[in-house]
């Protein structure tokens, strides 16, 4: 008898608790970027709401959250940043914030990957927006096994924040390493194709030497001569030599830079200028890690694959 009473009401126990947690207000993230936005999104899915502070098309090395952002970010119970000095600004909203809101530094997970020491302009690299954030490239988020990385402590935040759904969170998690390993391998086979000796990605800041270490090309950046040196026929003629020395097939201009001083150096070496990279992951048709992967994979592909034989 008392097995009869006692099934039913563990039943609507169960049901009452399930659809209270369906009824759990979101999870509220702001995100200092979009790629990291995506990524919450993937993970939490309905149980998360993002808001982007960093929008496409902004400027990752000289954005300020301005009172607008600070007030989302009051907002929300966690807040997502890149790490690694690319947020200088942290300290501050920190002290703005009060305590209303955790930040978690994604960045802390990846391990640190210094920039090339290769640029064909090194004396001056300490003066570029990249170089400024210290001597390790903090643009980590260009590989999917950062990615995995990076999805592996949010995973563990949300779920601390929010246990009643840390299987659903567990699952988000699962799906996001299946989807990274798929697009690590794509790529391997789209870049395979490319002699050793022509993987070599040069760049106007650098911002992607975890991606040169993760698939095995050699990083060069040519930093000052868009700035400061343009115009320095000395200066020139040094970058000159060291990239005939290379034997460099190509130059990257990035999205939403000056591709001028590059389309000149291009000109004096008798060779092409790729379609612009999306190096800060911020171009419009290119702000989720998956767009800017298979993007930037595309261009690279395009630009220093062998010729087809006639």
């Amino acid at each position: 008898m008392l097995r009869r009473i006692l099934i039913p009401f563990l039943c609507l126990l169960g049901l009452f608790c399930t659809l209270q947690a369906q009824d759990a207000p979101a999870l509220k993230i702001a995100a200092l970027h979009p790629i990291l936005g995506d990524m919450a999104h993937s993970i939490g899915g309905s149980h998360v709401q993002v808001a982007d502070l960093l929008r496409p098309n902004g400027n990752l090395h000289s954005f300020e959250p301005a009172p607008q952002d600070i007030a989302a970010a009051g907002q929300a119970r966690l807040v997502l940043a890149s790490g690694k000095n690319l947020e200088p600004y942290l300290p501050k909203l920190k002290d703005a914030l009060g305590g209303k809101a955790q930040i978690l530094d994604l960045g802390a997970s990846i391990p640190d990957v210094p920039v090339a020491a290769d640029t064909a302009d090194h004396d001056h690299a300490h003066g570029d927006d990249c170089c400024a954030h210290g001597p390790n490239d903090p643009h980590w988020w260009h590989t999917p096994a950062n990615m995995k990385r990076a999805a592996r402590a949010l995973a563990a935040a949300l779920t601390r924040m929010d246990p009643a759904h840390e299987q659903d969170y567990k699952a988000g998690l699962a799906r996001w390493n299946r989807k990274m390993d798929q697009l690590s391998s794509w790529a391997r086979k789209e870049l395979a194709d490319i002699p050793e000796a022509d993987r070599i990605l040069v760049t106007g800041h650098a911002a992607m030497n975890h991606f040169c270490k993760e698939f095995g090309f050699r990083s060069i950046s040519i930093q000052g001569v868009s700035r400061e040196d343009e115009g320095n026929s000395a200066q020139l003629a040094s970058t000159l030599k060291k990239l005939r020395a290379a034997g460099v097939k190509a130059l990257f201009p990035e999205y939403s830079s000056n591709p001028k001083s590059l389309t000149e150096i291009a000109k004096s070496l008798n060779i092409p200028v790729a379609k612009p990279i999306n190096t800060d992951g911020l171009a419009p048709d290119g702000h989720t890690f998956e767009t800017m992967f298979k993007q930037n994979v595309g261009i690279i592909k395009e630009a220093l694959s062998p010729s087809p034989r006639p």
